[in-house]
């Protein structure tokens, strides 16, 4: 059986990307959606999500000012980089107050948070990582975004090698915590064919304004795309089913 996801990130990033996720979800074009929560549009995903409760809901953590990367800043995404500031004395423990914070905000706002995943993927860091986990059993969160290799869309991929990998899945499996089983961006995919029997998780981010993403909302939103999610009997399904 194939069981897939399709979440939209950077929910109440602005409005424009809060348009397209609304249009999505009203033509059942994604089964979930994770939420900025102190971005500058988070109050009005927060009331969309709340008068629409069939829409799963994750906490897309955001953590881009916090590890200083700045735009136009070179390899603001590096692994090394990033890895040596959470080295620096005080930076891991401020890392993780203000992932608390948004979590704290999130729950506040009056939304069930069960999944979380990271902007820009920066969650999965080797040195980050093993505390995602403390605080999900923390906090009582039941599932989180894993990949083999990371597409920042615009950025080049962060990708981790197969021992780290499996080391992330035997950390959330030590703690009976939840994953799909495969992972795939929408730009990168071929078509509903081609995915994987298991759970897959389909990252998307469907917008009105940026080219980029008018494009993913075409797509997902496409009768050609609906016509191959039932002509390969995929079952649309959220995290919360995983769980």
């Amino acid at each position: 059986m194939k069981y897939l996801i399709i979440n939209a990130d950077d929910f109440g990033l602005n409005h424009n990307v809060n348009a397209g996720i609304f249009k999505a979800w009203k033509l059942k074009a994604i089964t979930q959606a994770t939420l900025m929560i102190k971005r500058a549009a988070s109050r009005e995903a927060v009331h969309f999500a709340l008068e629409n409760p069939g829409l799963t809901v994750g906490l897309h953590i955001d953590l881009d000012e916090v590890l200083e990367c700045k735009k136009n800043m070179p390899h603001r995404f590096s692994v090394a980089r990033l890895s040596a500031l959470l080295k620096t004395p005080g930076k891991l423990q401020q890392v993780i107050d203000e992932i608390e914070e948004q979590i704290a905000l999130f729950k506040k706002a009056g939304l069930p948070l069960m999944h979380i995943d990271g902007h820009h993927h920066l969650h999965a860091l080797p040195a980050l990582f093993p505390s995602i986990v403390e605080m999900m059993i923390k906090f009582g969160i039941r599932t989180v975004r894993v990949s083999r290799c990371y597409d920042l869309v615009k950025y080049p991929a962060i990708a981790w090698d197969e021992n780290y990998y499996v080391k992330m899945k035997s950390l959330l499996k030590k703690n009976n915590l939840s994953v799909a089983d495969h992972f795939e961006a929408i730009l990168n995919s071929k078509t509903p064919a081609s995915l994987s029997h298991g759970v897959t998780e389909l990252m998307t981010h469907p917008g009105e304004g940026e080219d980029w993403r008018k494009s993913e909302l075409g797509l997902i939103t496409s009768e050609e795309w609906s016509t191959q999610l039932g002509k390969n009997k995929i079952t649309l399904i959220s995290y919360n089913d995983v769980t």
